[in-house]
């Protein structure tokens, strides 16, 4: 890869709902020969098999807000990345995240600690171990030319919440993480490479329930608010992730709906989707 090339994967587009094809939100961003792992949900770990890498492989995680299905997977991607004999993760992992991330970590060596404690013996291996850190917005990575941002976003009743931006050689990466429509989504995705959106779909006059239907749309993006959020933003290109479909959506539906508010570049994301930003950006889908 091109030392100025980022490149995007989309391991998990999915959300808390079982979609086949679609596991729970995950992105890998390469920098370089630096990974960086955004979000860490259901099956992350077999994704980043597909596409020829081990949990070993990556050290460094970011959280943009501490819902299961966006944490779920790291017991999976924390344990195996530490005992495998093949691409043993090298010093503890590295986690960012808001407020709580570092009592889960700490929880979570206490669940796995027998577990923990027999392959550390047999193996004749370290203790896993991770290196936590509780964040507020600002920079709060900046290694190897790469500078990773932390910003608040409405999640609400769910706080703090965050998104990230990336930025490495002259390019940048944001993501929203999950949230309704928000300012600072548009503040540092202005002009930004990719802005990477969470979204939901659906037909109240479909759903079942229809108070717990408004419910779920009140935390999150509809198609209509994410393509305003893409037209004041102006990415070169818009992409979705963590993709919510209710009551018979599709990506159809998704795109059509999305078409009403903006006209620019826009791709729906697949799991195993890879981005390359260079001075064209194109993209494929892993086998």
């Amino acid at each position: 890869m091109d030392d100025n090339t980022l490149e995007v994967t989309l391991l998990g587009t999915g959300s808390p709902i079982f979609v086949p094809g679609r596991y729970s939100i995950s992105t890998l961003i390469r920098a370089g020969d630096n990974y960086l792992l955004f979000d860490c949900g259901r099956g992350a770990s077999i994704r980043l098999h597909e596409t020829g890498l081990h949990p070993g492989h990556i050290n460094k995680l970011f959280l943009t807000h501490l819902h299961s299905d966006h944490v779920v997977g790291i017991p999976d991607f924390y344990i195996s990345g530490w005992f495998t004999t093949y691409g043993r993760r090298q010093g503890p992992l590295r986690v960012w995240g808001p407020e709580g991330s570092a009592a889960m970590m700490s929880n979570l060596d206490s669940a796995f600690e027998f577990d923990e404690g027999v392959r550390a013996a047999e193996m004749k291996i370290h203790h896993n171990a991770n290196k936590t850190h509780d964040i507020e917005p600002g920079v709060i990575f900046e290694e190897d030319g790469i500078r990773v941002t932390a910003f608040y976003v409405d999640h609400r009743p769910i706080s703090p919440a965050l998104g990230f931006k990336v930025e490495f050689a002259g390019r940048s990466v944001v993501l929203s993480g999950d949230t309704r429509p928000t300012d600072s989504v548009i503040k540092h995705g202005a002009g930004a490479d990719l802005l990477i959106h969470e979204v939901i779909c659906g037909d109240k006059d479909n759903a079942p329930e229809p108070e717990q239907f408004e419910r779920i749309i009140a935390h999150h993006t509809t198609p209509q608010q994410a393509g305003d959020i893409f037209t004041k933003a102006q990415p070169r290109l818009a992409v979705y992730s963590h993709i919510v479909l209710l009551t018979g959506a599709d990506s159809r539906m998704l795109e059509h709906q999305t078409r009403e508010t903006y006209g620019g570049p826009l791709l729906v994301g697949e799991d195993l989707t890879r981005i390359t930003i260079g001075n064209e950006i194109t993209t494929e889908r892993l086998s």
